[in-house]
């Protein structure tokens, strides 16, 4: 009589069922590893969003300060450098949720102690699918450079105490030439 013998499975076909069914679930699951590489596409988009923000931000006081200077009488042509030390900065509205816990004990000689606990933590207001802002804040001017024609010595005190005054800039840090 022919005996048909059934072999079990070994450690290799094991492992190859073990891979295969692995291989299987992470198939199953497309955005497993994608969330991540969006993630961090979103947070390099916005640098990139912010950065220009700051650029075209630093680009439009150059142009009205530019602006001003040519009204000045005497000064025949103006272009003018404006550096910032920070990118424009977003506030997001956030809800604060504080835990209190207070403990009076007193001890068998009649003496009282009090000892308390707070936690807190926050979270930003989310409305739609983005945070809520309350305000943008604006990048701080680092330093003024500007270069004019035809202003005497007075007017350019004048306009380096006007850019002192717009900017909030100390005068070492404010430099105007008079070509």
């Amino acid at each position: 009589m022919d005996k048909k013998t059934k072999k079990e499975p070994g450690v290799k076909e094991w492992a190859i069922i073990f891979a295969a069914g692995a291989l299987l679930l992470l198939l199953s699951v497309p955005d497993l590893f994608r969330k991540e590489k969006e993630e961090t596409l979103d947070a390099a988009a916005s640098v990139q969003q912010n950065e220009k923000q700051t650029e075209e931000y630093a680009e439009r006081m150059e142009r009205k300060l530019e602006e001003m200077l040519l009204r000045i009488d005497g000064v025949t042509s103006a272009k003018v450098v404006i550096t910032v030390n920070s990118t424009t900065e977003k506030v997001v509205l956030q809800d604060t949720m504080t835990e209190t816990e207070s403990l009076e004990e007193q001890d068998g000689e009649g003496g009282m102690r009090t000892s308390g606990k707070s936690t807190g933590e926050k979270r930003a207001v989310i409305m739609g699918d983005a945070p809520y802002l309350t305000k943008e804040l604006t990048p701080e001017v680092e330093g003024v450079v500007a270069v004019i024609s035809g202003a005497d010595g007075a007017k350019v005190l004048a306009i380096t105490e006007a850019v002192q005054a717009l900017f909030d800039v100390p005068a070492h840090k404010v430099k105007i030439i008079n070509n």
